[in-house]
Order: C-alpha cells, then structure tokens, then sequence
C-alpha cells in the first residue's frame, strides 16, 4: 500500500489535519506516474523525504530543481509540477488553515509561493527528526515520532483565534460563505479580517475562499473523474461554467478541459488525501 493515512493524536487537532506516511517505488509497474502537477491549495505542508528528494518546476520549460530533505510549503497560489523521484518515500503534515503560521508565528504573507529547508525555520532539530524517521522500520513507527516531535511543539503554539476556526468552518462549507458572514463568526470587522487573514494565512478571504473552492472541484474530479466539469462546478457552488472556468485557470494555469481521465488514472491522487473529513 504506496499510502497510509494517520489521524492526528486529539491535542494536535487544532491544528493538525493529517499525517500521511508514502512509500511507493515508481520503477515496480504501478502504472503511476512520479510527475504532478500540484495546484494552490488552502492546507499547509511540512514534508520530510526519506529516500529520494523531491525536484520542483515552477513552470513550463523551467528546469526541475531538488529541494531540501525536509521542506516547509508556504501559501500558493501559482501552481508547480513535482518530480517524486524513483523510490518517494516520504512523511507528509498536513496542516490546518492557520496551522503553520501557529507552529512558526511568522506571518503567513512573506512566505506565498515559497518553500523553505525546515532545518533554516525550525532549527537543528529537524536533522535529528529526520535521522530518527529514517532509521524507523514501520509506518507506525514513522508515525509516532512525528506526532511525538509535533506534540513537542503545543506549549511554543500560537494561541487558536474564532478567526482559525471560521476559516476552518469556511474549509468545510467549500469556500461558499459569505466573507461577511466568516468575518462575524470571527467577531471582527470585514477589515480586521482581512488583515487577519493576511497574517494567518498569506492570502486575502475572498482570493483564499475561491481557492478552497477551487480544490474542492479539482479534488471532486479526482475522486470521481467521470462526472463532468459542469456538473462539479454546479455541486461546487459555482454560479456559472465561466466563473468556474476563470477559478480554475486562475489556480492550475490550464482549462479544466486539459486534465484528462487518463492523466488522473497515473496520478498520486495527494488532492483527495487533504481533508479526509470533506465529503461529497
């Protein structure tokens, strides 16, 4: 099994969607393919590669370029292609909305379509996370020492804000409240919001919330790529095809025409992994 899903431990929670443990070998006649395209998403990632380390292009015609053993991935909002390598093997965090400006307390806008070597933000210790994952025999095991490294972490946390869990209601609505509404539930003026928002996640509501929306149709297709764009975009809350097909150039930098069933069939499928709490 190339994938393996592990609930976070209950204190992580708050900021913790998932922790996903990968392990496949590309060259064994999986059909998969080790090149994926990664559109913006609304979670944060802090990934730590255990055998081959992943190259990244920033787009069409740019070279593939490796990138630390362990990375930490900013907001996006301009989509990448990855080159997984040949044996990925690899521990991802998935974070909650403002998980990871929580876990680092820098503000969120300086590190938009950037990703850093975890060991420059978090210190020396994550060689030693990293040594201590690579020489474990288990997924359990992997597991286990990245939940204990991030339970480490609770008593140096950013405190939770109504803010973090209006935005996470706002996740689970698909992006489809009202800025109005989420702003009120935060108890803060539209403006204070925004600002907010800057702050936590690196990105305004409103382009935040198209995004999450977004990723909801592209993972829908992902999970069931025999339904039609049209369709998707009318179970999405998209108000019309057009509006839909100008969110979805605007984040991916191709028509949702262009991603074909095909292509989905040799994909690692990392959309439908984020919020295993979302459901069509």
């Amino acid at each position: 099994m190339p994938t393996i899903h592990f609930a976070p431990h209950p204190a992580l929670l708050e900021f913790v969607n998932s922790v996903f443990v990968f392990d496949i070998d590309f060259r064994a006649g999986t059909g998969l393919s080790p090149i994926y395209p990664f559109v913006p998403s609304p979670n944060r990632f802090l990934c730590f590669f255990l055998h081959d380390q992943v190259k990244l292009s920033k787009g069409p015609g740019q070279e593939f370029v490796q990138r630390a053993r362990s990375i930490i991935i900013g907001p996006q909002q301009l989509p990448i292609t990855l080159d997984l390598g040949q044996q990925h093997q690899a521990v991802v965090v998935c974070l909650k909305p403002a998980g990871m400006y929580r876990l680092l307390g820098i503000p969120m806008a300086e590190l938009v379509d950037c990703d850093y070597d975890a060991r420059l933000v978090m210190g020396q210790e994550i060689d030693e996370l990293v040594d201590c994952l690579q020489e474990a025999r288990t997924h359990q095991q992997r597991n286990d020492i990245t939940q204990r490294y991030l339970l480490g972490k609770l008593s140096k946390l950013k405190a939770l804000l109504p803010f973090d869990l209006a935005m996470l209601h706002q996740v689970h609505a698909s992006g489809n409240l009202p800025i109005e509404r989420v702003a009120a539930r935060a108890c803060l003026s539209v403006r204070q919001f925004e600002r907010k928002s800057y702050e936590r996640l690196g990105l305004s509501p409103k382009v935040y919330s198209r995004m999450i929306r977004f990723s909801h149709a592209y993972k829908y297709k992902e999970t069931a790529p025999q339904l039609s764009w049209t369709e998707i975009a009318h179970r999405c809350g998209y108000f019309d095809q057009m509006h839909f097909i100008r969110d979805f150039k605007f984040f991916a930098g191709f028509a949702p025409s262009l991603l074909k069933a095909e292509e989905i069939e040799k994909s690692m499928l990392f959309r439908t992994m984020e919020d295993l709490s979302i459901s069509f």
